[in-house]
């Protein structure tokens, strides 16, 4: 194994990060979640965010480490199968923008199963954005998927057909390390969905991600995105993503809703719902932006 890498497993900041989304377009139904470990640290979190055109309400919760790694403040992940995720949450999430805090009851019972082949970013990039990503994440995987089942919210049941993205990164965790990240996912369809990360730190930009139409997973290697911001949160933004073989895609999005998740005194993570359209068709996913403080 590589010595830099046994030393950054010994870092404070060491994270094993499980990140899920899902868009549910009957609904008009989005979720969000995460769940970190820092070992070496102590330190387990997560956050689950429900959007809905009524509600934009979540919960973020830290506690020490213990014996189930995937288990936390109500939130659970289990592994079922390779690719097939079991989903659950049982508990309360708040709308914290709201002047009078408002609670909603939650229950959600999701099957999340891959539709892709997992992506590995290693794929993407060279050994010097290797090494330029290391204070974020040195190992990153991706892969879009169904999600099915039952949402509970307050005691209205939503059935969930929905389409989504999961997210595995091990490496050393410093949100104040970049000046700002762009991680932007979209399924069009069962068989067509992308997933871009830009990462801007002060030696440059890293640039990685995946197109897939339908048969393999095209490495993305570069990618010029332009946001236009609303009082410093995103507003739209135009992307030209291309991959090894050369291909070009040309993909719009506009953003429908937005949670915020502060991670230190200086940066916020801004989740949102995200409408695109590439090559006429219309796909939605979540688009989060790491960016300071508006």
């Amino acid at each position: 194994m590589d010595a830099n890498l046994e030393t950054l497993k010994k870092h404070e900041e060491w994270n094993e990060s499980y990140y899920f989304n899902f868009h549910d377009k009957n609904n008009d139904l989005t979720a969000f979640m995460r769940i970190g470990n820092k070992i070496n640290k102590n330190e387990k979190s997560m956050f689950f965010f429900l959007m809905t055109p009524q509600m934009i309400a979540g919960i973020k919760f830290e506690t020490p480490c213990d014996d189930k790694p995937l288990n936390i403040a109500g939130l659970d992940y289990d592994e079922i199968a390779s690719g097939k995720w079991k989903l659950k949450f049982d508990g309360s999430i708040f709308d914290s923008l709201s002047e009078v805090p408002k609670e909603f009851k939650i229950k959600m019972d999701i099957i999340w199963e891959a539709l892709n082949q997992v992506m590995d970013y290693v794929d993407c990039v060279n050994e010097k954005q290797t090494k330029m990503s290391s204070n974020v994440a040195s190992e990153h995987y991706e892969q879009f998927g169904n999600a099915t089942g039952t949402v509970e919210i307050d005691d209205e049941i939503f059935e969930i057909k929905a389409l989504g993205e999961r997210d595995l990164s091990r490496g050393v965790r410093e949100w104040g390390s970049p000046k700002m990240w762009m991680w932007i996912n979209s399924e069009f369809s069962h068989n067509e969905a992308f997933n871009i990360t830009k990462l801007s730190i002060d030696e440059g930009d890293v640039d990685a991600g995946y197109f897939y139409t339908g048969s393999v997973n095209e490495p993305l290697i570069k990618s010029a995105i332009d946001v236009k911001f609303d009082k410093g949160i995103p507003s739209t933004f135009k992307m030209s993503l291309f991959d090894k073989k050369g291909s070009r895609y040309e993909v719009e999005g506009e953003i429908i809703r937005f949670g915020m998740i502060p991670v230190d005194e200086r940066m916020v993570l801004i989740e949102t719902l995200s409408r695109y359209n590439w090559e006429g068709k219309e796909g939605y996913g979540v688009a989060e932006f790491l960016v300071p403080k508006p």
